[in-house]
C-alpha cells in the first residue's frame, strides 16, 4: 500500500517565510529609524522651549517654539525618503499667545522651498483645522506611546495621501504637543519598490490594519485594504525601538488575489 497522500493546511502559505521578507523588513526598519530619529530630535527641542519657558514662571510663546525651525527645515531638506511635512503640533492651551498652534512647514510636491501650514485654527469655524481629535496628535496625548498613521488623504490639511509618524512631546513640564513628520504614500511606495520587486510580481507591504502601504502591481493599489486570508502573509519584523508604537507591525504580503 503506498504511503497516503498529505494534504496541505490552511497556515502553510502562511508560514513558508519569503526570501525577501529579511530585506524589506531591514528596509522599513531603516525608514522608521530615520523618520522617528528626526521627530525625536524635534521632540527633544521642544521639551527644552517648554521646560525653559516654565522655569521663567511663563508660558512658552509661539516666538519660543520657532527656535526649532532650523532643525525643521534641515530635516524636510535631509531626509532618505522625502518628508512631505514636518514640525510640532502643541496642545490646545499650552502657548501663551495662541491658543493653537502648528510650527510646521511642508514642501510642494513640485519641490520649491519648504513654506508654513496654512490652515484655519479657530476651532469657533466650520472647517476649522481639528487636530487635537486626529489620531497621530490623539494617540500620543493620550498614551504617550508613538503613532505611525495611514495612508489616508489628509483632508483638513493638505489634501494629500500621507501617512504621519508622530510621538509625543513630554517633559518634567508636562504635555507640549505632538512632533511629527508626514511622508506622501507615493514617495514611500517609490522608496519599498524595490524590496517589493524582488520578491515577486505581486508583492505588497500592508498596515496593521490591512491597508495597502506599497504595491508592485496595478491590481492592487495603495490604499485598498487586504484582508486576513488573503494571500501569503509575514510579519515584518521590527527592532526593539517600536513596542510602544502604535500602528506597527507591517506585514509583507504576496499573491493577494
Amino acid at each position: 500500500m503506498g504511503r497516503p497522500a498529505v494534504t496541505p493546511t490552511v497556515e502553510q502559505p502562511v508560514q513558508e517565510a519569503s526570501p525577501y521578507a529579511g530585506e524589506a523588513a531591514a528596509t522599513v526598519e531603516a525608514l522608521l529609524r530615520e523618520t522617528f530619529a528626526g521627530t525625536d530630535e524635534l521632540r527633544g527641542l521642544a521639551v527644552d522651549v517648554h521646560r525653559r519657558a516654565v522655569r521663567e514662571g511663563r508660558a512658552p510663546t509661539t516666538e519660543d517654539l520657532e527656535a526649532i525651525r532650523p532643525t525643521v527645515l534641515r530635516l524636510l531638506s535631509q531626509s532618505r525618503v522625502p518628508l512631505a511635512g514636518t514640525g510640532v503640533i502643541a496642545a490646545p492651551g499650552t502657548l501663551a499667545d495662541r491658543p493653537r498652534w502648528l510650527e510646521w512647514w511642508r514642501r510642494s510636491p513640485s519641490g520649491g522651498s519648504p513654506r508654513p501650514l496654512a490652515v484655519d485654527l479657530d476651532p469657533g469655524n466650520i472647517g476649522s483645522y481639528e487636530y487635537p481629535v486626529a489620531p497621530w496628535f490623539d494617540v500620543p496625548c493620550r498614551t504617550g506611546r508613538r503613532v505611525v498613521v495611514g495612508p489616508y488623504v489628509d483632508y483638513a490639511g493638505t489634501d494629500e495621501y500621507i501617512l504621519t509618524f508622530a510621538a509625543p512631546v513630554s517633559g518634567d513640564a508636562g504635555f507640549f504637543g505632538v512632533a511629527a513628520a508626514d511622508i506622501r504614500a507615493t514617495d514611500l511606495e517609490r522608496a519599498l519598490l524595490p524590496v517589493l520587486n524582488a520578491d515577486g510580481p505581486a508583492s505588497l507591504i500592508v498596515n496593521a490594519s490591512g491597508r495597502v502601504i506599497a504595491s508592485n502591481t496595478p491590481a492592487t493599489i495603495v490604499g485598498s485594504i487586504v484582508r486576513p486570508g488573503q494571500g501569503e502573509r509575514r510579519e515584518l519584523a521590527h527592532g526593539d525601538d517600536w513596542p510602544d508604537c502604535t500602528g506597527l507591525p507591517w506585514f509583507l504580503v504576496r499573491d493577494p488575489a
